[in-house]
């Protein structure tokens, strides 16, 4: 029987593609229809609790403080001394400054969490220094300290306690207001063992606790005096009571996108936010201070090298922080120079690049446990080369945890030579020797000496370090098998520290505070000090250290520390990178202070050379 296909099938066919196709258009307007009503309702939740608090406030005969129409005309609540927006003032009264514009940015890795405590890497940090507000800041010029939530603080003689007079008009993005319990309930939060934040608890455990003594003021007890006391509780993250203690513990560390905070930009929705989602923070229009210019805060995730830089030439994104090769190239492109504004610093805050030595894997000691080996592995590593090749001279060899610049490096300390001849020497008195001949180093069982080194994939300049590191241990006999990985996993390899070296980058700060990465206390699983290095005398330095509030007394303890981690080689510390940022040269009020670039809440784009819009 002779299969036709005739004009009615092709009719019936054609009917059929345009009913499938009608369907389908049908389902994706549903779905955008059901987010913007999503949105709608959220918008009218908001409207409904606003006119709530108006209708309390009238009822109870409170005098009413209207929020500020006027974005270039401070709060008056606000105080003008010291003034926590005075730089964002001057910005507003700089010729043609107009609000408007998203300022669009890309990270180099995905970001796993956007929850608060239990996220660990520097791009969920950015997006919530946005959100989350803080008791004081540092100035990033004169790195004097500044209220922000807090009016002013009283530091006890003795140093044991801190009082802070809270704001008495902030709220939260959703219009909540901000007082003592929300600092009391953040404290009691991190310090629950339950909730997954052993690196933030490490931190506060020189804190007994924290106390309300008024609806605006908390008081912060130390259990003994502590050299960063202030900085530490300056620096505390305020969170809402009202919305996180609707979680429980184990909810709460399965969450991954719950995100509000007070400050001058929020999520729509601040429960809904899925990793792989991009990121999308706007202006909060409820913000207690003065606003900044952009309408929004964008943040891709691209995480290979040559795709972000070509975001950036295309103008689809308007920052990127560039490699040492980039940066060069980038330089020499003079269409790309006539729109783009670019710097280079080392900051005081900025970081260094290491090799941490594992020394303890699933249980067992490694190879690593030895420190001739780690010595010898320091040895084979020629950081000056590193510097000038890999780095192509914007950076500065590193020889441990503190800045070159600061006070706390040790004048004792000089960097271990690059000498493959007495790095063999160490590694033999190890047990590593060439057994067969072949010109590979075996253990004394004939296991040849062979590691993984896992490192963040993407990323062109660690490949090229990496592969330098390959050739400059096989010369020695050892042999280096490159691990890349992609981010979510690089981080749980460090949770669980299952791996055998691992190289990554730590900033810094103004004075560092070593505890977190080197004391044994720091071993357990998801601590910072994920090698399982031990040392008793720098364990007691730390302690001691940490102790001392003066600080002529505490830096020789901190050249101690440096002398001592310098013999031991947990990590070997590679160098200290410069930042190098290409930045869209509609971007006005971008400066180079002694922080580093000045924070993007006081830049701006003039009106006529807006990109983006709603």
């Amino acid at each position: 029987m002779e299969n036709r296909f005739g004009f009615r099938d092709f009719i019936l066919a054609t009917l059929l593609a345009v009913l499938i196709v009608s369907v389908w258009l049908g389902m994706k307007q549903f779905d955008r229809q059901f987010d913007l009503v999503r949105s709608i309702d959220r918008k009218l939740d908001d409207q409904t609790r606003d006119l709530a608090e108006l209708k309390r406030a009238i009822a109870s005969g409170a005098s009413l403080v209207v929020a500020n129409p006027h974005p270039d005309v401070p709060p008056p609540v606000v105080p003008a001394d010291p003034d926590p927006f005075a730089r964002i003032r001057a910005a507003h009264a700089q010729a043609g400054y107009a609000e408007g514009d998203w300022l669009v940015d890309a990270f180099a890795g995905g970001v796993a969490k956007l929850t608060p405590l239990l996220s660990g890497d520097v791009y969920a940090s950015i997006v919530q220094s946005n959100v989350v507000e803080t008791l004081a800041t540092r100035d990033p010029d004169t790195l004097e300290w500044v209220g922000l939530l807090a009016r002013n603080w009283k530091i006890s003689d003795d140093g044991l306690t801190i009082t802070f007079q809270l704001r008495d008009h902030v709220t939260f993005s959703d219009g909540q207001p901000l007082d003592a319990d929300d600092v009391v309930f953040t404290f009691n939060l991190i310090m629950n063992e339950k909730i997954d934040a052993p690196r933030y608890r490490a931190y506060l455990r020189t804190i007994e606790r924290v106390e309300k003594t008024g609806p605006y003021e908390v008081v912060f007890h130390y259990r003994e005096p502590y050299f960063e006391a202030f900085e530490l509780a300056a620096s505390f993250e305020v969170l809402p009571e009202h919305f996180y203690s609707r979680y429980g513990p184990e909810t709460f560390n399965q969450s991954v996108g719950l995100l509000l905070g007070s400050g001058p930009y929020r999520l729509e929705d601040p429960a809904g936010w899925k990793p792989g989602a991009l990121i999308k923070l706007v202006r909060n229009d409820r913000y207690w201070g003065l606003r900044p210019a952009f309408d929004r805060l964008v943040y891709q995730e691209i995480s290979n090298d040559v795709a972000r830089l070509t975001a950036f030439r295309n103008g689809d994104i308007d920052m990127f922080a560039a490699t040492p090769e980039q940066y060069q190239e980038m330089l020499k492109d003079t269409a790309l120079a006539s729109r783009t504004q670019h710097f280079e610093y080392l900051s005081p805050t900025g970081g260094y690049r290491y090799i941490a030595w594992n020394q303890q894997r699933r249980g067992k000691p490694t190879v690593f446990a030895d420190k001739r080996v780690r010595q010898a592995m320091t040895m084979l590593t020629n950081r000056d080369r590193l510097v000038q090749e890999v780095m192509l001279g914007y950076a500065v060899p590193a020889t441990g945890p503190f800045n070159p610049l600061s006070k706390q490096s040790s004048p004792n300390v000089r960097p271990w030579p690059y000498d493959p001849q007495r790095a063999k020497a160490l590694l033999a008195e190890a047990g590593f020797t060439d057994r067969n001949g072949d010109g590979m180093l075996e253990s004394p069982s004939g296991e040849p000496f062979e590691f993984k080194l896992t490192y963040p994939s993407g990323s062109a300049n660690y490949e090229k370090m990496v592969l330098y590191l390959k050739d400059s241990f096989a010369a020695a006999g050892v042999a280096l098998v490159p691990d890349p990985l992609e981010w979510s996993v690089f981080t749980d390899r460090l949770k669980n520290k299952d791996f055998l070296a691992i190289s990554l980058g730590w900033t810094s700060g103004i004075e560092t505070d070593i505890y977190q990465m080197f004391h044994s206390s720091q071993m357990v699983e998801g601590g910072d000090n994920f090698m399982s290095y031990k040392n008793d005398e720098l364990d007691e330095l730390i302690t001691q250290a940490r102790r001392t509030v003066d600080e002529a007394s505490r830096m020789p303890l901190w050249h101690r520390c440096h002398e001592i981690l310098h013999e031991d080689q947990p990590y070997t510390f590679l160098f200290w990178g410069k930042s190098l940022r290409f930045i869209d040269r509609r971007i006005r009020n971008v400066q180079l202070l002694r922080m580093g670039l000045s924070p993007d809440q006081e830049w701006w784009v003039p009106q006529a050379e807006q990109r983006w819009s709603h």
